[in-house]
Order: structure tokens, then sequence, then C-alpha cells
């Protein structure tokens, strides 16, 4: 059964889901806000969210001891009394949550509230419960802050709330005329490409930090990984600027081909991932010294993002049709390919223990991430960009103009939205939220009807640990287990035994294609 709001392409064609619509998927509108983009979203250089470990938020709740009654007339403990969901996985089980009130909440004056206030409020909350026979008890819950980036072409970059859509900062970076590129955000920095230029900026409160020339010009972007903004270069190269250590030299390295699109970072991980026009997937370590840590030379090019995962693993698909998942350790090791036939120029996503990836044909696979064996009968068809994942839903858009819903189990379309169709689309693999973008720059924020609290993402919302280094050194020196290439235990899974790991016998594995100069032979802050 379809709701049918205008066809597809044409002009009553509307942005965002109705209130009817989504409460058919079993979602309510959590927010709608207009963004700051100077006009309307062609102006939107770059939208981006962030989950903040290591800046979260703090509620006081007021919790039911026993299940609470409902009460036959729909009054006030009918409102208040829901389940709050797990805010990450592993966490515990849903609570009787009468009321939540954050610590941060504004008073009339502007303030935040703080801790102490918010524990007066709920006691009071819980001496009025008990007058009505509702036994209730306090804590505190910690929550990691969702922040919804936006950079527009003049320069203006916002922070908001993410699950409230209210403005947090924003602040007018750059000139104008240089031009921008995408964002790198991380747990403290903003960084900026703006022309040649790469600015820091203070995540808490947008204040410039730093503006500094890049040793040559950047691509794509930013992206932040362990202790460094990282850009890949016109040069066939990957450059690193300090974001903490400004007493540090930026790092400098030479690699075979040209980065066909921006580096990424494994999710609770210091190690990024990206693919060359020359045929290659790199693996670098960010922290520390940064480093090349392999290279993985693949069946035809992979031109799109890499999609990644806790653990430090990497999948991707390459226009020859074959599908990788690697996993970043200093071995190179290849957890799985598999040949799927379809060319793939867009980059997965990693739903749970699922990856999601679309063919140029508009076929949609789900492979397991263990094995890369596929988890449904027959491939989606008619798919044009995947959105996101809420519960055992998969939303997106299809090549006939709608917005459709996928049963993330069996891949069979659920639900179809002919009328619906935004602007842009903002992917979010951090959060279950959605996020659809209006011709205006306007959000809209889609959540499940009784998912208050975010759930995030395994590896994302982690606070950030100490370098593990004597455990990786012990995971390196283990023998490497038999894989799909065939390769023995002990031996590298890109070549044959006693080959050079990351090339063919007897060439220089870092040498430029025609066997050219050495890539890495050269002054790493000289000329190129």
């Amino acid at each position: 059964m379809m709701i049918v709001g205008g066809g597809a392409g044409t002009s009553q064609a509307a942005d965002f889901l109705t209130a009817q619509q989504a409460t058919r998927l079993g979602l309510v509108e959590a927010w709608r806000r207009q963004t700051e983009v100077p006009a309307g979203v062609q102006s939107m250089v770059d939208q981006q969210i962030y989950v903040h470990a290591e800046n979260p938020r703090e509620y006081v709740e007021v919790v039911a001891v026993k299940s609470v009654p409902k009460p036959s007339n729909g009054g006030e403990a009918d409102a208040v009394n829901e389940a709050a969901k797990p805010i990450e996985n592993g966490a515990a089980p849903p609570k009787n949550v009468l009321v939540r009130i954050p610590t941060d909440r504004v008073d009339a004056h502007g303030r935040a509230i703080g801790k102490s206030e918010a524990e007066r409020l709920a006691k009071n909350e819980i001496r009025r419960l008990k007058r009505r026979g509702i036994e209730a008890k306090m804590e505190t819950r910690m929550v990691p802050r969702v922040c919804l980036y936006t950079l527009g072409n003049d320069g203006t970059l916002e922070c908001r709330d993410a699950e409230s859509g209210e403005s947090i900062w924003m602040v007018r970076v750059g000139v104008k005329r240089l031009g921008y590129k995408a964002i790198g955000v991380g747990e403290s920095f903003v960084s900026v490409v703006n022309g040649g230029n790469l600015l820091r900026i203070d995540a808490t409160n947008g204040e410039l930090i730093q503006q500094q020339r890049t040793i040559n010009v950047p691509i794509f972007g930013a992206i932040n990984a362990g202790d460094f903004a990282v850009i890949a270069t016109i040069q066939n190269g990957i450059e690193g600027y300090p974001l903490y250590d400004t007493s540090q030299l930026p790092f400098r390295e030479r690699v075979a081909g040209r980065a066909l699109a921006l580096p990424v970072k494994a999710p609770g991980s210091t190690r990024i991932a990206w693919g060359t026009d020359q045929g290659f997937v790199y693996c670098m370590e960010t922290s520390g010294e940064p480093s090349v840590m392999f290279r993985l030379n693949t069946d035809g090019i992979v031109s799109a993002r890499i999609a990644a995962a806790s653990d430090d693993r990497f999948f991707f698909g390459s226009e020859a049709g074959q599908v990788y998942g690697i996993k970043g350790t200093r071995t190179g090791q290849v957890l799985w390919s598999r040949p799927y036939g379809e060319p793939f120029y867009n980059q997965p996503i990693v739903a749970g223990d699922q990856l999601l990836i679309r063919s140029t044909y508009g076929s949609l696979y789900s492979l397991g991430l263990d094995d890369g064996i596929s988890t449904w009968q027959d491939a989606a068809s008619n798919i044009d960009e995947l959105v996101g994942t809420i519960g055992d839903k998969l939303y997106v858009t299809t090549l006939s103009g709608a917005f459709a819903v996928l049963d993330l189990e069996t891949g069979k379309q659920v639900e179809s939205f002919p009328g619906i169709r935004p602007q842009r689309l903002l992917r979010n693999s951090k959060t279950d939220r959605l996020y659809l973008i209006g011709k205006t720059g306007a959000v809209q924020c889609l959540r499940s009807i009784d998912a208050d609290l975010p759930i995030i993402s395994e590896g994302h919302g982690e606070a950030k640990k100490g370098e593990e280094k004597e455990e990786k050194k012990e995971e390196e020196k283990k023998p490497a287990e038999s894989n799909d290439f065939g390769a023995p235990p002990a031996s590298d899974p890109f070549a044959a035994p006693g080959a050079d790991p990351f090339a063919a016998p007897g060439a220089d594995p870092f040498a430029a294609p025609g066997g050219g100069e050495d890539p890495f032979g050269a002054d790493p802050f000289g000329g190129m």
C-alpha cells in the first residue's frame, strides 16, 4: 500500500515526511529547523553528525521503583511514563523513567540550571509522586552529546544540538572567494579547508584557534583523526597537521596515485583508509608518528569513500565488482573478498552486522560483515541513495523518485512515498536518527516514537582510551590465518610466500607506475 503525494520529479514533490506518513513508519518528527546557509541547500558545502563522548550531556531522572499503572483517564502519569531506550549497545535495560531533567536546561536568565538544581527539582517530583502512591527514586545518566555541524559556501559554520535542533554556536570563517571543502570534526576541534588554508576551530564555542597554509593543495577537505587534521592533496600525497601539540611538525606521505575520495576513520580508532586512482587502498595510523601501515592492490579502482566499522575494519567495493572487507593491521589482514559482478561507485554503510552496498545499476546488496556473503535472497532493485537505518528498517530513495523503506532482514520493500524527495541526504550511521534536508536548507530530524534518547552505534561515542601498544604488538606478532587468496598461515595475505607483501615479486612496492621516482625517497617537506 502506498501514499501518493505527487509524481516523482514533479513540482508537487515534498522535502519532508508529514506527521501521518512518519507515524505509518513508527516515527515522529523530533525537530525541524532552518540552517544558516545563505541561499538554501545549493549553498551548503558540508554537513556532519558527530558524537561527543568526552563532553556528554547529564540528566537527572526520576525512575519508578515499580511499574506505574496506566491511568484509565489518560492522566499525567500516562504522558510521562515511558521506557528509556538504552543509549548505547550493551547498555542497561529500559527503565520506567517518569521525569528526565537535563542539567544544562536554561533558566529564565539564560543560564544552565546545573546538577544541584536539577536534583532539587527531581526530589520535589519524587515527593509529589509519593503523595499519589507512586514510589520513585532519583538517578543520574550521562549521554554522549550529538551535534550537527553545517558549513555554507559563504563561510558560515554552525553547530546545533542534533537531538533538539537548538543552535549552540555560529561563526563566519575564512575568505569566501577562496572556496571551502568538507569539514573535519573531532572531539575538540573542527577543521575547515579554505582554499590552501587549514583553519582549526574550537568545537565547544566556534572560536578560531589557528590558521595555517597547507604544504600542497587539498582535494576534498579534511578529516580529524588521531592527533592530526588529515588532508589528501593533488600531488598524490596525504598530509597531517597537529591538532593538539602545536610544536609538532606536520607529516607528509607520498602514495601511489591520487586519492579519489576523502579518507575514512574507523570508529573508536585512529586508523584511516582511502582508495587511489592507481588501484590501491591504503591504511594509515594517525596517532603518535603517523605512517602508512599497508596497501592493498584491488581488483578495480575504489572510487567511493570507504565504509568503516569498529575494531579497525574497512569495507569497500570496486569498479570491477569486487567487494572487500579488511582489517587495519600492520600485516594488512584481508577478512574476505567477494565478486558480485556489478560496478560499485557509492560508499557502503554498516548497519549492525550487515554491509549495505549499492551498485551503479541500482542493486542494493546486504553482505555479512564477517564473511561477505549475501544475507538477502535477492538484491533490492531501483535504489538510488541510502539514508540510514532505525531498528530493523532501512530508509532509501529510489531511482523512480520515491522515499522508501526496506526490511533490513529480507531487503523487501515495506513502504513507499512517491511524493517525498529530500533535496539533500545527511547519511547518519552514528545514531538511530534520520535527517532530511529541504530546498531552503531546513533540516527534519526523525526518530522512533519511543526513542527519546539516542542509541549510539558501536564504536561511536566512546571516550578516548590510552593507546594499547602492547596489545597491538601481540596482535601483530600472531601468524596470519589462511585467507580467501589461499595464502598459508604466517604469510602475507596479498602475495605469494616469500614475495614482497605489497607488490609483485621484484617490484619496488612504492614506486610510481612505469618505474618512476620512488615517492617515499624525497624529503617529506620538500618540493614534489
